[in-house]
């Protein structure tokens, strides 16, 4: 019988508790805004900040800082920025109109773990570098981080007058891997592109034989190509790592075609395998060719283009 009053006891105080809250929403309660916009706002130093850092997909960093002094009890969304510093000063990671760029986990605690992946994409975006095959190891660099907090909606828009920075910390020596974050694209290689190797020293020749991804993370790529009439032969690659990296997909494992048709409307789907089996129409009319890569389900089609 205790545990019921102590229930039932606990269930008036809730109600009790309904009413004074909506007791207390009158007009001269707290209103978030330029108002009560916070002032003070502190990113804690790492321990870490003197030490060698190689900075991998799978390595993390964790920061820590105190929730900014605003007026009302309320959660707050945190976002990270990165930088590098040259010369003294710092450059901020920014979009291409000039707004900040953050990583793209945010945090609603006074604490995060980064990850290695997102800054290595950030610091390969300062750098300009928007395709790994055009990345080159920097060595060890001097990256700066620091946060921005806001209050949001629920529809997740920033509550104006709520925003603050942090201040900036510095990792004194940090060495990103070569993460992109950006659309993926692969390689169209065969006799259409005069058979190029797909190496790292030819992106640029290479660069009209790119097909792009759909959008970022879809793993779908899709582009057309005028190819001149004739025997048509070609297969795919993902990197620009040689003949030998491993990134091929064909139409078998063995280094060898195998000819295909088009359907009576001018179509061909199939699978995709990760070997170095080309593709051979020995009936290629010329024209357009529209090809569409599915490496979620390793396939492809291709189409003419009328």
């Amino acid at each position: 019988m205790k545990a019921r009053y102590f229930k039932t006891g606990l269930l008036f105080a809730a109600i009790a508790m309904m009413f004074t809250a909506c007791d207390s929403d009158r007009d001269d309660n707290p209103v978030l805004g330029p108002a009560n916009a916070p002032t003070e706002f502190v990113l804690n130093a790492s321990p870490l900040a003197n030490q060698y850092i190689d900075i991998f997909k799978d390595n993390k960093i964790n920061l820590t800082w105190s929730q900014p002094n605003y007026t009302v009890n309320t959660v707050v969304n945190y976002k990270v920025q990165v930088g590098l510093v040259q010369g003294g000063n710092t450059k901020w990671d920014t979009e291409d109109n000039g707004s900040a760029r953050f990583l793209e986990t945010a945090f609603t605690s006074c604490s995060a773990t980064l990850s290695g992946e997102e800054i290595s994409q950030s610091i390969n975006h300062i750098n300009g570098i928007t395709d790994e095959n055009n990345w080159t190891d920097p060595g060890y660099l001097e990256v700066a981080f620091r946060v921005y907090a806001d209050i949001q909606t629920t529809a997740k828009e920033s509550i104006e007058g709520t925003g603050i920075y942090s201040n900036a910390v510095t990792f004194k020596s940090m060495r990103p891997d070569n993460s992109i974050k950006g659309l993926a694209s692969i390689y169209v290689i065969g006799n259409c592109s005069g058979w190029t190797e797909p190496a790292k020293g030819n992106a640029e020749a290479l660069a009209a034989w790119r097909i792009m991804e759909t959008e970022i993370g879809s793993n779908v790529f899709v582009g057309t190509f005028d190819i001149p009439g004739g025997m048509l032969q070609f297969r795919f690659y993902t990197k620009l790592t040689g003949w030998d990296g491993g990134n091929s997909y064909g139409t078998q494992v063995d280094d060898a075609p195998i000819v295909c048709d088009f359907d009576a409307d001018g179509k061909y789907t199939g699978p995709a395998v990760n070997g170095k089996g080309s593709w051979e129409f020995d009936d290629w009319a010329g024209g357009q060719l529209k090809m569409t890569v599915d490496m979620n389900k390793n396939t492809v089609t291709f189409e003419t283009v009328k």
